[in-house]
């Protein structure tokens, strides 16, 4: 005879808890206490529970009804000296507050901001205000620079970062998959002809990205067996970098800064019409740049879900094994590539 299938009053037994006890858990309902969550959920593992798909379909559907009911406030924290960092006028950043706060509200969550300076108020301090508020769950914004360090009472509470900025502690992140995303751009070049691509960012964004987009542009010119044409880009100077691509000449430049063409234009500069562009992380989709679109606001949904998975089960502080959510961007055709239409002189 086929084994029974374990159940929900199975794991209870086990547990020690009441049936509609586990069936709330599972749901991660507010009224179940942490601890009691953790224990039924060890349970459950113990017994060798599975829930049955079938069932587990109806009530998501049932679920999506509903109207979510409030769950508490989660944190929007920013922490930099006031004046050094303006977060909001990053495009990238304010999407993934925007995303977040749209899936907080969602899951019966509040997304409140927090900016505060370190100079002003101490972590500690911060932490305090939080417990105050009962918050537990924080989404912590990208630094301002990379390489930065911090401390906090992370072991009080559930922590969800964006990027590579943050090297100290080592928090569980979502972001763009930077990599894939020049591979894809670059296979894109490579597929409509373009073989002497440039690669212009700025030193400081590819070292936040964790060298991602240099490493992608790096490993596609390898395997065509091009030469690399690599340059520090400041749009404050795109004088000289005018001077660069005349003394190289490139068939197409792989940028990190989307407003190139108004920095390019304002120097009265002409290669806008002259080469092919395109950048790895577009952060709009309606652009005439070509490139891959990084839906931002999704990745700030994908964070909220992540992180409020954490605050029910009780996942606090510094992960031993943290975790790399990549979410794949959207290749967007633009007109700044347009096919290469090489010559036999040009080809020579």
């Amino acid at each position: 005879m086929a084994n029974r299938r374990v159940t929900q009053k199975d794991v209870a037994a086990k547990a020690g808890v009441h049936r509609a006890t586990v069936s709330l858990a599972f749901k991660n309902h507010p009224s179940i206490p942490v601890a009691t969550r953790e224990r039924i959920f060890q349970a459950a593992e113990a017994v060798g529970y599975q829930p049955d798909p079938m069932l587990s379909a109806l009530a998501l559907y049932r679920g999506s009804l509903k109207e979510r009911n409030y769950q508490g406030t989660l944190a929007w924290l920013v922490m930099a000296k006031k004046g050094d960092f303006i977060w909001s006028n990053v495009p990238t950043f304010l999407h993934y507050y925007e995303g977040a706060k749209s899936r907080a509200k969602s899951h019966g969550y509040n997304l409140e901001l927090f900016e505060m300076d370190p100079a002003e108020m101490s972590p500690k301090r911060i932490a305090a205000i939080f417990k105050s508020r009962s918050i537990h769950g924080v989404l912590l914004c990208p630094q301002s620079f990379s390489g930065a360090v911090m401390e906090f009472p992370w072991d009080e509470f559930s922590f969800v970062t964006f990027g590579y900025s943050l090297v100290d502690p080592d928090l569980h992140t979502v972001t763009a998959t930077q990599f894939r995303a020049m591979a894809q751009t670059m296979r894109q070049m490579h597929k409509l002809g373009y073989r002497r691509i440039a690669f212009a960012f700025q030193r400081s964004h590819d070292e936040r990205a964790d060298h991602n987009f240099l490493a992608g542009y790096l490993a596609a010119q390898y395997q065509i067996k091009e030469s690399p044409m690599v340059y520090d880009y400041n749009w404050k100077d795109t004088r000289e970098f005018r001077q660069w691509l005349e003394h190289e000449r490139p068939e197409a430049v792989v940028i990190g800064d989307e407003q190139i063409q108004q920095h390019l234009m304002a120097e009265g500069v002409d290669l806008w019409k002259e080469l092919g562009w395109a950048c790895p992380h577009l952060s709009k989709r309606d652009v005439e740049l070509a490139g891959v679109f990084e839906d931002s606001f999704h990745i700030g949904e994908v964070a909220v879900d992540h992180l409020t998975t954490m605050v029910m089960r009780g996942q606090r502080g510094i992960p031993e094994q943290v975790q790399r959510i990549h979410i794949e961007g959207v290749w967007v055709e633009g007109e700044t590539l347009p096919k290469l239409k090489r010559s036999s002189q040009s080809k020579a």
